[in-house]
């Protein structure tokens, strides 16, 4: 760890177009990025390397008293995320703890939000039943290849049936974030940004103030991201926009109260028992049918629920430094990490 003074601090940044608008507000002065997906940067700030990240929620516990928040800042969806996506044979309401699943290595976070829902509609989750990796069930993929993979499905709001574009995909496509606020009627609170307690007081104030900094800036910094994002993933502008729509970053007391939500829910359900029993622990979005015909938040009943428009309701949008909340007709939100 660097010497208070060094100008060298260590942070580290999720390479995902979710935290574009952090990383284009430039290098916090007398600091350095770290490239590092989410449960790598809890690995790096556990260890020291870094002193510094926006990590995965689901790690908070893990990493205990050793960190601490700067300010109410991170990735939030209220509603949609649309990049922390499940495949699946069959529709999510059919989906069991004990099913076999390809999991992303990337982040615990969105591994655990899975096996929360799952574990909500099974009762008794048993012992995983002994299939092999090709009899997977379903596939979690986060990120930006998880937006990739159906980014031309994306239809103003809603995801229409299509080709998944990285590989023979599953059936069914679920958004968590979505299914998450169908579930709980809370934000998903992924990612918040914290700072190891051992940490020079230089380099908290140096951070705190960049945090603030964008606070003032984020409508600016969000507007320069969506073409960015655009080229980066293939999209049309329009589509860039909603995603970042989806997104909060400076977090309010309803996120926070979802991220207190979802921390005591894994804690209760013993979710980490749940998942290390019964998923395989790495995998690849592969499947067994060309085209995904379920909506990624489905309300209980059945396969192929048909999406309403999104309505842009009372929530917010990045012209005000706020994201607007995305309702279709049943209540639930429609349908992207760290």
């Amino acid at each position: 760890m660097p010497a208070e003074g060094s100008k060298n601090y260590p942070v580290a940044m999720i390479p995902y177009i979710n935290m574009l608008p952090y990383r284009l507000l430039g290098t916090p002065p007398n600091c350095r990025w770290h490239d590092l997906v989410p449960r790598a940067s809890v690995e790096a700030l556990a260890s020291g390397r870094v002193l510094a990240a926006a990590v995965p929620v689901g790690a908070l516990p893990e990493l205990g008293d050793s960190v601490e928040p700067l300010g109410a800042f991170g990735i939030a969806a209220r509603g949609a995320s649309m990049s922390v996506l499940f495949f699946s044979d069959r529709p999510f309401e059919r989906m069991r703890v004990t099913h076999h699943l390809r999991l992303t290595p990337e982040s615990a976070t969105s591994v655990r939000l899975l096996y929360l829902l799952l574990d909500r509609q099974t009762p008794s989750c048993g012992d995983g039943n002994g299939g092999t990796d090709r009899d997977a069930a379903g596939a979690l993929v986060i990120g930006d290849r998880a937006f990739k993979a159906v980014r031309r499905r994306w239809r103003g709001g809603g995801y229409g049936a299509g080709p998944v574009d990285d590989g023979a995909g599953f059936a069914h496509v679920t958004d968590l974030a979505s299914r998450w606020f169908q579930v709980f009627r809370r934000s998903f609170v992924f990612a918040r940004w914290v700072i190891r307690r051992d940490a020079p007081p230089e380099a908290r104030d140096i951070l705190l103030e960049w945090l603030e900094t964008f606070k003032t800036r984020e409508a600016a910094l969000v507007s320069q991201a969506i073409p960015i994002a655009a080229r980066q993933l293939e999209l049309p502008e329009p589509v860039a926009a909603d995603y970042y729509r989806c997104l909060g970053r400076v977090l309010d007391a309803e996120d926070l109260e979802g991220q207190k939500r979802f921390l005591h829910e894994i804690e209760t359900r013993s979710i980490d028992r749940l998942w290390k029993a019964n998923a395989f622990p790495v995998g690849s979005l592969q499947g067994r049918a060309s085209v995904l015909t379920e909506n990624a938040a489905a309300a209980p009943g059945g396969a192929g629920t048909t999406r309403t428009p999104l309505a842009l309701a009372k929530g917010r949008v990045p012209g005000d430094g706020d994201r607007r909340e995305h309702h279709d007709a049943g209540g639930a939100f429609n349908p992207t990490h760290p």
